[in-house]
């Protein structure tokens, strides 16, 4: 029963059986970034009419001694709480969980009367191509899949109101995202939060829930702080990243999802 227990399609096998699902299927496993690789691989999906109406759900379950083992020999994992671009940041927590959206054509959407919340506009997915945990620290994959994320929704860096950062909590990885986010909007970027401070780091669902609470925010025209943020690492101090709530400047969000193997994702949402 070994490989009927740990294939990773199962959960996607079981619930196309119980619903009769017959369309385009697909399983995106890539550890962190699997969740927002779903998200954009539906939109394409929809794009270029393979599909109506997509469901994605991202789901993973880290509360497992290997894997926490192995993330603690890493040195990933915090000695406290999760701080984010903190300066005496040490690591980052687990959480588990799910989050799930459904995307459909805009003409799909007002034939059958549903609330929109949000407009995928476009995504960018890149490798740093450095190692398995090596991060380049210019943030280049970051600033790329921004780059290509904003040419893909035909938007500048000034458009973008607010960013919701990985925001991990590890040493390199906020160091090295900070840097790439300023590469792109240097002085004049939107105000930056992250969400694993309150609800750990759920992995392969990390991404998908930042784009739900993304949409959320837009909607209350707010940008939540980082409790756990007290003094910003003077190494990136001009990235706008506070323990206040802010004020997004426009109704579209960034959302940068990242992953070993120096992989980095950015969608753009609008509300």
């Amino acid at each position: 029963m070994w490989l009927l227990k740990n294939l990773p399609n199962n959960v996607l096998c079981h619930v196309g059986i119980r619903y009769n699902f017959k369309g385009t299927n697909a399983c995106i496993t890539n550890q962190c970034v699997g969740g927002v690789m779903a998200v954009a691989e539906a939109a394409a999906a929809l794009r270029y009419d393979e599909a109506e109406r997509a469901s994605v759900t991202a789901h993973d379950t880290p509360f497992e001694p290997e894997t926490v083992a192995g993330y603690h020999k890493l040195g990933l994992l915090a000695r406290e709480a999760l701080r984010p671009f903190d300066r005496d940041r040490s690591g980052t927590v687990f959480g588990e969980g799910a989050a799930s959206v459904v995307l459909e054509k805009t003409s799909e959407a007002n034939a059958r009367g549903a609330t929109i919340l949000g407009e995928f506009l476009g995504s960018g997915c890149v490798t740093e191509a450095a190692g398995i945990l090596d991060l380049r620290p210019d943030g280049d994959g970051v600033s790329r899949a921004i780059e290509l994320a904003l040419a893909d929704a035909g938007l500048t860096a000034g458009d973008v109101g607010m960013i919701v950062a990985h925001g991990n909590a590890t040493r390199a990885s906020d160091a090295s995202e900070a840097a790439g986010i300023l590469r792109v909007f240097g002085n004049n970027a939107p105000p930056v939060t992250g969400f694993k401070w309150a609800v750990g780091h759920l992995i392969a669902a990390s991404g998908a829930l930042d784009l739900v609470l993304a949409l959320h925010a837009l909607r209350e025209k707010i940008v939540p702080g980082i409790a756990t943020l007290s003094t910003v690492d003077p190494e990136f101090a001009a990235l706008p990243v506070s323990a206040q709530p802010q004020r997004p400047r426009s109704n579209v969000a960034l959302i940068i999802c990242r992953g070993f193997g120096g992989m980095n994702v950015a969608l753009l949402v609008r509300a």
